[in-house]
């Protein structure tokens, strides 16, 4: 088995994690605007009001892009047992890494039809996690001169309920395909209290956030995205843009609070 230095690991580590985070969120975005995209016809078949062209190279891209994170999985995976005497902490990421891969790769035949809302939601959350998890390898990586101590509660809660908004968001727009609209409602309520604890995760770590461009990066996505919540709350016409715009926030949130977590640990 090949042998790098602990420097060198931790640049591969980086580049993973950095390569990674950013084909999820290319499939990410390939899934959000395909979805936002398809509407139901009278006889229950789909159909994409995104020009022909448009919409395969989307789908070129997701598909590309969802390969790449499969070999990038299995890469993350060798290396992390090649480093397994270091413990520098990247197994847990790179796990999370792979069973998110794995998942996805499990329900991708299910997914196209948006028929399931249960498969969207678990589509987008998991996609998410995906996304999480290179993230967190590559700050790990980045930041391996800061002493790891275990998570606090506030944080991992933090985490959590994100992770639950997410997939309530998924769970409203795929219910809305359906022609349910409370669903919505759940996601208005579970709004409220990730901002909650977004902003008490903030309070918390307010001696590291002025030096944290994390901190800094939480507070304007996080106000830009409920601004355009509420936008497309009160809109009685719901622009593409704005809906794709409003989806597209919560990955770019996801990275800033991984970010603050695991680079600003009291």
């Amino acid at each position: 088995m090949f042998k790098l230095s602990v420097a060198a690991s931790r640049i591969w580590w980086q580049r993973i994690g950095a390569v990674g985070a950013a084909l999820a969120l290319a499939i990410l975005g390939a899934s959000m605007l395909l979805r936002l995209t398809t509407e139901f016809t009278a006889d229950a078949h789909t159909l994409s009001v995104l020009p022909p062209a448009v919409e395969q190279a989307t789908r070129m891209l997701h598909r590309l892009s969802a390969s790449a994170v499969a070999l990038l999985a299995l890469g993350a995976m060798l290396l992390c047992w090649a480093q397994r005497k270091a413990g520098d902490g990247m197994a847990g990421p790179t796990a999370w890494i792979v069973a998110a891969t794995v998942l996805l790769a499990a329900i991708g035949p299910l997914t196209p039809g948006y028929r399931v809302a249960a498969i969207t939601v678990l589509n987008v959350s998991v996609g998410m996690l995906l996304l999480m998890a290179f993230w967190w390898l590559r700050e790990s990586a980045a930041s391996g001169n800061v002493p790891r101590t275990k998570m606090d509660a506030l944080s991992r809660w933090t985490l959590v309920v994100f992770i639950a908004h997410i997939a309530t968001g998924a769970g409203a727009s795929a219910y809305q395909m359906l022609g349910l609209h409370w669903p919505a409602r759940v996601h208005l309520g579970s709004a409220v209290l990730c901002v909650y604890l977004l902003v008490a995760l903030l309070i918390e770590k307010r001696l590291s956030i002025s030096r944290a461009h994390s901190g800094k990066a939480l507070v304007y996505l996080m106000f830009t995205q409920l601004l355009l919540g509420a936008a497309l709350i009160w809109l009685n016409h719901r622009p593409l843009w704005l809906s794709f715009m409003h989806a597209m926030l919560s990955p770019l949130l996801a990275m800033a609070l991984v970010s603050l977590v695991r680079r600003h640990r009291n």
